[in-house]
Order: C-alpha cells, then sequence, then structure tokens
C-alpha cells in the first residue's frame, strides 16, 4: 500500500523486548497501530474510552487487557504498570484554564488525569497529543502550565514539537503538538525529533481502487456543484481534473479551502458531514480512504460510515507517532 511507504523510513535495532502500553483518549487507537506496523512486540495493558461506537471499532481491532469507561473516576493508584503511555486529551478540556490563577485549577480538566496517571505510573516514556493551538491558547499560559506540571514530576526530561502530517508522508495537512517525556534514568542520549521527509506520494495514492463510485460517493446537490463552480470561476480551483480536495459541506465556498495533492486536516464533526470531496475523481472519499489519509494498516469497520468518519477525524495520524517512537528507541536505554 502506497500510503504506508512511509515505514521505509523506520528502522529500529533492538526492539525484540515487549514493551507494556497503556492509552486514553486515544479514539481508535492510533499508537497501538503504529506499534503493529512497525513490528514492535508490545502488550495492551489498557486503554480508556467512554464513546460506545468508538470501543466496538477498539474491540474489533484491538484486545487491551483493560477498558476503563471514564478517566474521571477511575482509581489511579491501581493503575498498572506500562512502558509507554500516549494520550491524546482533548482540547475542550481546558475551556476553563482562560481564568485560572494557579496550578490547582488544572485539576478539573482531563490533562490532569492524564498527569496523575503519568505520576502513578511513572512509564519510561510518555506522549501527549493535542491541536497546535493549545500551545498559543491563553498567550501561551496554558502551554506553559502543563509544561511545567509535566516538569514538576523531576523524573522527566520534557520535549515538544508541532508535527505536519504531510512532512512524515502522508498527503494531509494535520499539524498537532506532541509532547514528549522521557524517563531521565533511561535516557541514554538526549531525544531528537526526527527530521521531516519528502512528500513522494499524493492524494491519488491513498485511493482505494474498485472502491464504490454511485450515490452517496458522488452525488452532489445544485448548492455543491455551484460552490464548485464558483471556486474555479475565482481561481481557487485551477482544473477539476486535477487532484483538489476540497469540502463541500459548508455554506459558501469562501469556507471550503481547497487544497491541491494533499488533503486539508481531515475533521470529526458529525461524521457525515465533514468529507473531502476529490474533483479528479468527481467522489467523496472513502471511509477506508480517510484511514489511509492517517497512516492506518488493516482497520475491520465495525460502525456505520458517519461514525467512522468522524472517528478517523479524531485520531491521532499514525505516521507522527512511527517517526516519534523511532526518535524514542534511539535516546532510551
Amino acid at each position: 500500500m502506497k500510503h504506508l511507504e512511509f515505514l521505509k523510513e523506520i528502522k529500529i535495532k533492538d526492539k525484540n523486548k515487549s514493551i507494556k502500553v497503556g492509552t486514553d483518549c486515544s479514539g481508535i487507537e492510533a499508537p497501538i497501530m503504529a506499534l503493529k506496523l512497525m513490528n514492535i512486540p508490545f502488550e495492551h495493558i489498557f486503554s480508556c474510552e467512554n464513546d460506545p461506537h468508538v470501543v466496538k471499532s477498539i474491540y474489533a481491532n484491538y484486545s487491551p487487557q483493560i477498558l476503563y469507561d471514564d478517566i474521571f473516576t477511575r482509581d489511579h493508584t491501581e493503575l498498572p504498570y506500562v512502558d509507554l503511555y500516549v494520550s491524546g486529551f482533548p482540547c475542550q478540556s481546558f475551556s476553563k484554564l482562560g481564568k485560572m490563577k494557579g496550578m490547582d485549577d488544572v485539576r478539573g480538566t482531563i490533562f490532569f488525569h492524564c498527569y496523575k496517571t503519568i505520576e502513578v505510573i511513572r512509564p519510561k516514556c510518555f506522549i501527549l497529543e493535542n491541536v497546535k493551538t493549545l500551545v498559543s491558547h491563553n498567550k501561551g499560559a496554558t502551554f506553559s502550565i502543563i509544561l511545567q506540571k509535566l516538569d514538576d514530576l523531576k523524573d522527566y526530561n520534557i520535549y515538544w514539537k508541532i508535527y505536519n502530517t504531510m512532512d512524515y508522508g502522508i498527503p494531509q495537512k494535520r499539524e498537532r503538538v506532541y509532547i514528549i517525556g522521557i524517563k531521565k534514568s533511561e535516557e541514554k542520549k538526549k531525544f531528537e525529533h526526527q527530521l521531516p521527509i519528502s512528500l513522494k506520494i499524493n492524494v491519488k495514492d491513498i485511493l482505494v481502487e474498485g472502491s464504490e463510485t454511485g450515490g452517496k460517493y458522488d452525488y452532489l446537490t445544485d448548492h455543491k456543484k455551484e460552490m464548485l463552480g464558483n471556486l474555479v470561476q475565482k481561481g481557487k480551483i485551477v482544473n477539476l481534473q486535477e487532484n483538489w480536495s476540497v469540502n463541500l459541506n459548508v455554506s459558501a465556498d469562501k469556507l471550503c479551502y481547497p487544497k491541491k495533492d494533499i488533503c486539508p486536516c481531515l475533521l470529526a464533526g458529525n461524521g457525515g458531514d465533514c468529507i473531502f470531496y476529490l474533483t479528479s475523481i468527481a467522489r467523496r472519499y472513502t471511509p477506508r480512504e480517510y484511514l489511509n489519509l492517517q497512516g492506518f494498516g488493516e482497520f475491520k469497520q465495525d460502525v456505520s460510515n458517519s461514525k467512522l468518519y468522524k472517528q478517523v477525524g479524531n485520531t491521532m495520524s499514525v505516521n507522527i507517532l512511527c517517526f516519534i517512537i523511532k526518535s524514542v528507541y534511539e535516546c532510551i536505554k
């Protein structure tokens, strides 16, 4: 599969020892998919998810030993040990931080529960993911508090970077901030972020040959046809025969933001309302193609299309996690 060509850039030595992994707020488990694709032996110790549709996707594709349904109510002191902890904590949990006056105001957020998890488990490494705007939220105060809380753990060297999915082998413009913590006692050399690689494929290469093209995938309302025409007329789309990905589920063409040869950041929204249309094939991307745009390998669909679209729009990019994990292996004992 061409969308997995990025794996050729990832070579890891000494990956025979099985690692224990735990995830929170990780949706359809991009971290576990990354480990699978990299052929790293692991034990999936725990996940945490309260959406029954996401839980269904998790059990259809993975085998966590424990699945917690509420990060707020579980007893963190009884969490089992893991070597690697990954969380894609939601940005919504920081709505109250704009008025914070001190560290204690973090306690009502999901981040605080992720922090408590790290504090109790003390994994060798943790990876936290969030939207790019977290860095600048509240003039940077929110992000500074997060970094300070993590630094207060004392045991970890903390690193962070804004990664763009398209810089690491997958044609999707998706910027997310990743915070990596490496236990000082385990770090044999300073952690270094992997440099971007050249993008050798475009959106045409992630398409699934023989995908359904009738009805819901290629049907356009008159309003959507009008918006496409306006985009061409205004020069925002040069040629409909080229690979332009465009969001037509908006009220006006000024909100479409088309991109050529790459896909804009996949959205979650209401699932079926946030699917990009590819002009060169005159249809919307299928759920499997959305998975390809997030770097997923084999994945069993056990929910409706709209639910899976939403889940894929919410997940982390597998290719980014692969490169981060590679960096972790290169610096850890």
